[in-house]
């Protein structure tokens, strides 16, 4: 059983620097969880229906009512923190409980720097070393070096945007791109190239199309022909080259000090311009070194962490022991578009923050 003065050490290294306690509600609308990770979570969820037929949820975690709060103006963007239960039915065959206490911390607002990315690193790491962690490993990563990739990469807007949401969805990238190649490689180019034109563009092209074959459109409008093929464009298998990239891509890992010059091979390898995130990434690791944080040492970059949650948008990490990384001690990163969503775009700010697992602090425990 975890001790609560474990628990008490963590939360008090994050106290130190993430501004005042915040309380946010136990029971929300599960609407709001299913939207922000869609319906692959359902099954993690405790929900239940009112006599009007409103879906609510526990909390599954800390991180999203606080943000809400944020986003609705019942909380000033600034630092927070907290602790108390949150609520998950465990994966099947597992032992976990369905309650368990989170300690963590979420800070808004601050301009989303490498800096602040490394501040926050080094609090969660440090606060589960105060809380008793041993024998753990990092693995982190960074959402906008794919998002950046996905951008310089010769892919239609759809197929970007697929891709964006396949990265956190069970059937990830690499699949997704291995099964649209079976089923359209045979797609004309014709088609394939109203992809990347906006409707009205589209349904000029169409227009003049059928001008230069000398056919009028019957029962359909130009716009609904254009329509109906720009979606067709949508399905169309990006080009071979441009999946291996993005799958070797995908495949990449390396230790936290060889990971700069691994991505920087694979940029230059690809020919892709990179170069901002790139440089943001490099000032971060150094940042991070200068720190010191406990456990970094060991760390690993791997390009599909953050898969977990699918409002991380740049950097991420994870603290688990060796051999369980299913059950990370510590998740955390980056989420700047959180507010923009919960808030219907009305309201915008950086954010990002840290969850510890108070029962998994001393699990295991070795020196």
């Amino acid at each position: 059983m975890i001790r609560s003065t474990q628990a008490a050490a963590a939360l008090a290294r994050i106290a130190r620097v993430s501004g005042v306690r915040a309380e946010p509600q136990t029971l929300m609308p599960a609407e709001v969880i299913l939207e922000l990770s869609g319906e692959v979570v359902r099954s993690r969820l405790c929900t239940f229906t009112d006599a009007s037929g409103n879906e609510h949820c526990l909390r599954p975690d800390l991180t999203t009512p606080i943000a809400q709060m944020a986003a609705s103006g019942e909380l000033p963007i600034a630092r927070y923190h907290g602790s108390g239960p949150v609520y998950r039915l465990p994966p099947r065959d597992s032992n976990d409980p369905v309650e368990h206490l989170q300690i963590g911390f979420e800070w808004f607002g601050n301009g989303g720097s490498p800096a602040e990315d490394a501040e926050a690193l080094a609090v969660a790491l440090e606060a589960a070393q105060a809380g008793g962690a041993t024998g753990a490993v990092v693995r982190f990563g960074d959402v906008a070096i794919y998002h950046a990739i996905l951008v310089a990469m010769p892919f239609s807007p759809q197929w970007r945007d697929r891709l964006r949401r396949a990265f956190f969805r069970r059937k990830g990238p690499r699949e997704l791109l291995a099964d649209a190649a079976k089923g359209h490689a045979g797609a004309a180019e014709a088609i394939a190239s109203l992809g990347s034109l906006s409707p009205a563009e589209a349904a000029r092209g169409v227009q003049l199309e059928l001008a230069r074959l000398g056919v009028e459109p019957v029962g359909r409008t130009v716009e609904d022909i254009a329509a109906r093929l720009r979606d067709k464009a949508a399905d169309i298998a990006p080009a071979a080259a441009a999946s291996d990239s993005l799958a070797k891509y995908l495949q990449l890992a390396a230790p936290v000090s060889a990971s700069l010059s691994t991505l920087q091979a694979f940029a230059r390898d690809t020919g892709l311009d990179i170069g901002g995130v790139l440089d943001a990434y490099a000032e971060r690791l150094g940042l991070i070194a200068r720190l010191k944080p406990p456990f970094w040492s060991d760390a690993v970059f791997t390009a599909e962490a953050g898969r977990r949650f699918e409002y991380y948008d740049g950097f991420v990490f994870e603290l688990a022991r060796e051999g369980a990384s299913d059950r990370p001690i510590v998740s955390g990163g980056r989420y700047d578009g959180l507010i923009a969503r919960l808030s219907g775009g009305t309201k915008a700010a950086s954010a990002i923050g840290a969850a510890l697992r108070a029962d998994r602090l001393g699990e295991g425990a070795r020196s």
